[in-house]
Order: C-alpha cells, then sequence, then structure tokens
C-alpha cells in the first residue's frame, strides 16, 4: 500500500485521520494505524468508502492499494482476450 500517496490524498481533501476514522466507524487509533502501515489493513468495504471520502479515481486506488496491479493485470486480460478464467 502506497502510505504517502493515501495520506497526501487525505491532506489534499481537507480530512483528518479522525474524519476518515469516523467515516469507516473506527477508532483514530485503528484509523492511524491503517494508514501508517505499508500492508494494506483495510478491509473492502473500508476502501469503498475511502473512495467516496477522498474522492478517488480508480488509477488513484489503483496506485494506493495495489500498487497498479489492478491496471497490469486489466491490461493484459485486454491483451489476451480472455476473462482471466482458468
Amino acid at each position: 500500500m502506497n502510505v504517502r500517496m493515501l495520506k497526501a490524498k487525505r491532506v489534499q481533501q481537507n480530512l483528518r485521520q479522525k474524519d476518515l476514522a469516523k467515516a469507516l466507524g473506527i477508532t483514530e487509533k485503528a484509523m492511524c494505524h491503517k494508514e501508517c502501515s505499508e500492508d494494506n489493513k483495510f478491509k473492502a468495504s473500508e476502501m469503498l468508502t475511502l473512495i467516496d471520502e477522498l474522492e478517488l479515481s480508480f488509477a488513484e486506488f489503483d496506485a494506493i492499494f495495489f500498487n497498479h496491479e489492478l491496471t497490469k493485470r486489466l491490461r493484459r486480460i485486454k491483451n489476451n482476450g480472455t476473462t482471466g478464467k482458468r
């Protein structure tokens, strides 16, 4: 997870960790722990909330949480003409 990009986006949106913690229904301490960890500690439902709260584009979401892996896989699927099923 790209913690710097997540923090930068939060600051850009003029939000505090406290604000995001409230939106996610978690404590400030838990939010701090999740935001400061290089490992993605957010649940899928929390990531969806963050998309809304931080007004993330798909590219930003992919960069922050998946290090551009979603985009890479979608391109590979598109180039191979497959659905990705094995």
